[in-house]
Formats: C-alpha cells, structure tokens, sequence
C-alpha cells in the first residue's frame, strides 16, 4: 500500500513538472540558450551542406567566411517565433553593415509547404531580409550543425568555431538574446583572425 501510494505521488509530480515547467518552454520555442550550448560552443562549425538553392548570394562556406564574425541562424518561414526575430535580424544587418560579419540564414523547413522556394523569396522580400538565405530542404546542414530549435542562432569566430548559442526567441519574456549575441559579435570582431 505505501509503495502504491509513493509511487502514485511520483507519478503526480512528474507530470506537474512537465506541465509546468518543460512543456510550456517547448510550445513557446523560448528554450534557454544553456539547453544548446554544452552541444556546439567551442567546435568547429559545420559547413553548409545539402543546399538545394541560395538567395540573395553565391554559395557560401565557412572556410570563405574565415576571417569574419558569422551569425548563422536557423529558421522556417512558417515559424511565429521565427518571425519574432525578423525585427532583429534587420537591425543586426544595419549594424553590422561595413564591418567584417556576416549574417546567413539557414532556412530549414518544418513542413512541406515551407520549402518552396518562391515562398522563401517572397517572405524575404516582403519582410526586408537582405542577408544570404541558405535553403535547406532536406535539412542536411541542420544535422550537420546538430540543431534541435527554431528559431536558433550561432555565433561563429573568425577562425570558424562556434563561441555562442541561443534557441528561441531573443527578447520574448524578458529574454536578452538579442543585446547578448550583439556584445559576443562586438567582443569576436575585436578578435585577431
């Protein structure tokens, strides 16, 4: 009997705790930078792999970046958190304008009918997004950068390491992601190659 009723409380608390605490951050797409980072900070960063179409650009590398700050950043159009850092996105574009960075998004679609890409070109267009699009529909090079999220942003160093991580959204709920990976890309530009 009280093994039955420990085991029942368990239970109980097992899925307060889901409820409360994993399943919200998960619907939201604010999952903490710290949930990625232990997986990607301080390697090698992944090349570009499988893309079926850039826009916006030639085909990029991250051995042609070598020597500049790359922010790549993973997302579908489809996605409302995603859409969320557009804003961002276009103020780190001015920024950064002039200056040894490069933004690339990885556009990684989550349904079939995110990966067509005059749908790409048209959200870009209409939403002031001037950077490289990289269009991942298999979703190769988000293996290859073993990414989990969208949306989900990598800062790369000059000589191509992964230095800073963030998942979801960079300013819902009080979240400062977006001041944060300004103060890594200004500390990596201060960086010798």
């Amino acid at each position: 009997m009280k093994m039955s009723a420990l085991l029942l409380g368990l239970l109980v608390f097992g899925i307060f705790a889901l409820l409360t605490f994993v399943l919200p951050t998960a619907l939201s797409g604010d999952v903490p930078a710290a949930l990625t980072a232990a997986s990607s900070v301080g390697r090698a960063a992944p090349d570009f792999v499988g893309i079926t179409d850039w826009i916006q650009t030639d085909p990029l590398s991250i051995a042609k970046l070598r020597g500049k700050v790359v922010i790549v950043h993973f997302w579908t159009n489809g996605c409302i958190n995603c859409q969320h850092n557009y804003p961002h996105y276009r103020e780190w574009a001015k920024e950064f304008a002039g200056k040894d960075v490069v933004i690339v998004g990885v556009h990684t679609p989550e349904f079939d009918w995110e990966a067509d890409v005059k749908r790409i070109r048209d959200q870009a267009k209409s939403n002031n997004l001037t950077f490289p699009i990289a269009v991942d529909t298999d979703g190769e090079t988000w293996r290859a950068w073993h990414n989990k999220y969208w949306p989900a942003i990598y800062v790369v160093d000059k000589k191509g390491n992964i230095r800073f991580d963030w998942s979801g959204e960079l300013t819902s709920g009080g979240n400062k992601g977006n001041a944060i990976v300004r103060q890594k890309v200004n500390e990596l530009l201060r960086e010798a190659p």
